[in-house]
């Protein structure tokens, strides 16, 4: 993690942004190191459960007038060592440094890598801010009284610039609705885009995005054995370019094909360790009787004939509690914070992740439907979606052609919108149209692909993990966001998914000589088990924060909660609990409890 301000004075003057950075206090491992240079004051964390040094993040040159901090990993260095001069020992800010004076601020363009990274030109006072093509490591930034401050953490960033006081209302309603992901708790403070730098001079801000998917165009000339041999490769090579022996490698494990995938490519790549975990967010004790079919079982069978040591939650009621309170460090993913305690008491700290298949590589059937008639495909279209059962047709049609051409929300979503936002006061209560448009509206699967990426929750969990795990001695990787891949599907003509008819048609063909069939053919997406386990971690939880509600109508951040109704409903749970719908409740009950520590904490008290 990375941090900085600069400014055109050459003052020496203590940053305040610094004082207010108090990673190192809160975290026993975590160490801050300085760096100053001409017109910046700034520096880098270390974190000692990670096998990172001062290389890793820092470089200078002053002779060739060049400042580099750095965060993350380039996984294509090989591609430079012809014709550049440089070697496996470079570390990554030499590399950026090096490629910046040779080819100019685009040369970003030509990296493959999660990253953030300051780049400073001490004598010709120019400043830069890069971040990755898919936004995987975290950048935030803020202008004021002629300085650019910087952060891998947005949340420390806002809490550190002059005046902060509250949270911005809008970035707290995240979790009862849907708003612009990228906000910040400060309105000054905003996060840099992905695919994009910042140029800062004496002229200003300048905004460049060097990455434009928007710009890739379907490849017509596509074989289906050519895309999925050449995705096969894609896959394997990014999770082989993402391992790095010095760290101890675990993976997020479920009854999915992405993390199924993902944790048996990284588990052949780790061999030489004798135990490599498996992460399950499902209950290591708990009654699963009465569910539709428990993941647990298919987890334990994969995890056995792939090598892998299986380790599910050992969550209890405390625990949750606790991670509820934690809330400003894990940002509402109890479950990963779990994860995090788990692996760092089996001494593992990298965890392999599927995550960002769903809106690529494994993409399901969003969007197809419009793009095959669109093309005319109407016998493709009709083989897809026969009308021998014509309510189940014009129920497919509407869901998956009509209402999102239309930016219609079908009346089961519409209703859980009311439901999730029945505690708001009513001016508080829209969701953000531009996120339901970019979420739910599409009228073909380009712009499903494109709009997921612009709706930033992908960005939004990636840099809460890197965050979270960062402090706490844990790093995430995300084969499935690898650029080359997101390129590739875009370059993929939809009728060419139509080739079989598979859900998730890529992964199970690519999934044919890698995973277990029982993996491979698993249909059903969401674990049974773990939502009954979490609805009923939400409602002991819940119990516990009835009489809270006091507390909370003093905090003056929670304005634009409805305390009568809230009062109301809870009232009537107590004299007669079939009255009130109690999963909203407790639900409702949990967050508000969430974001009242979270308030306090972010106000320093």
């Amino acid at each position: 993690m990375i941090l900085g301000e600069y400014s055109f004075s050459d003052s020496a003057e203590l940053s305040s942004l610094a004082e207010h950075h108090r990673l190192a206090e809160r975290y026993k491992d975590v160490e801050f190191h300085k760096t100053e240079c001409r017109g910046f004051y700034g520096g880098y964390f270390l974190n000692t459960l990670l096998p990172y040094g001062p290389d890793d993040f820092f470089f200078y040159d002053p002779e060739k007038d060049i400042f580099v901090l750095f965060s993350g990993t380039v996984y294509n260095r090989s591609d430079f060592f012809s014709g550049h001069n440089i070697g496996p020992s470079v570390s990554d800010p030499e590399l950026v440094a090096r490629l910046f004076l040779k080819e100019g601020p685009d040369f970003v363009k030509e990296l493959n890598g999660d990253f953030s990274f300051f780049v400073l030109r001490p004598a010709g006072g120019r400043a830069y801010l890069y971040r990755d093509h898919a936004g995987i490591r975290p950048l935030a930034y803020s202008t004021y009284q002629g300085k650019l401050v910087f952060s891998s953490d947005n949340i420390e960033l806002s809490r550190a610039l002059p005046g902060t006081q509250h949270s911005d209302t809008e970035y707290l309603l995240g979790y009862f609705k849907y708003i612009d992901y990228r906000r910040t708790p400060d309105r000054r403070v905003q996060k840099l885009t992905p695919g994009h730098y910042l140029e800062f001079s004496g002229q200003g801000v300048r905004l460049v995005k060097y990455w434009d998917p928007g710009n890739i165009k379907p490849d017509r000339s596509l074989s289906w054995e050519k895309m999925i041999s050449d995705l096969k490769s894609l896959v394997h090579d990014s999770v082989t370019v993402r391992c790095d022996r010095r760290f101890i490698a675990g993976a997020d494990v479920s009854s999915g094909l992405d993390s199924g995938i993902v944790s048996l490519l990284a588990r052949k790549e780790y061999s030489h360790q004798q135990s490599f975990y498996g992460f399950s967010w499902s209950p290591d004790q708990y009654d699963a009787s009465g569910v539709e079919y428990d993941e647990r079982e298919i987890v334990n069978s994969f995890c056995r004939k792939s090598d892998i040591t299986p380790v599910f939650a050992d969550m209890n009621e405390d625990d949750f509690s606790r991670f509820v309170s934690r809330f400003y460090f894990n940002r509402g993913y109890f479950s990963s914070d779990k994860t995090i305690e788990q692996a760092l008491r089996l001494h593992t700290n990298l965890i392999f992740s599927g995550w960002g298949g769903d809106e690529f590589i494994s993409t399901g059937d969003r969007g197809i439907e419009a793009d095959l008639l669109r093309g005319l495909h109407f016998k493709i279209f009709f083989r897809r979606n026969p009308v021998k059962n014509p309510r189940k047709f014009i129920k497919w049609f509407l869901f998956y052609v009509i209402y999102p051409a239309l930016g219609i929300l079908d009346k089961a979503t519409a209703r859980s919108f009311r439901n999730d936002a029945r505690y708001l006061e009513k001016p508080f209560r829209q969701s953000d149209r531009k996120a339901l448009r970019n979420f739910y509206f599409h009228t073909s699967r380009r712009q499903l692909h494109l709009r997921l990426l612009q709706f930033y929750h992908l960005q939004e969990r990636c840099e809460s993990w890197a965050i979270n795990g960062f402090c706490n001695g844990v790093e995430y990787r995300f084969p499935l966001l690898d650029r080359r891949i997101i390129e590739y599907i875009l370059k993929v003509p939809s009728l060419l998914l139509c080739r079989t008819e598979h859900f998730r048609p890529l992964l199970r063909e690519i999934g044919e000589d890698i995973l277990p069939d029982e993996v491979r053919w698993q249909l059903l997406k969401n674990d049974p088990v773990y939502w009954s386990f979490m609805n009923d971690l939400f409602r002991k939880s819940a119990l516990r924060y009835l009489d809270e509600i006091d507390t909370w109508k003093s905090n003056p951040a929670l304005h634009f909660v409805n305390f009568r109704l809230l009062s109301c409903d809870i009232d009537k749970y107590r004299l007669s609990p079939g009255e009130v719908n109690e999963k909203i409740l407790f639900r409702a009950l949990v967050y508000l409890k969430a974001l009242h520590e979270f308030t306090v904490c972010y106000r320093g008290k």
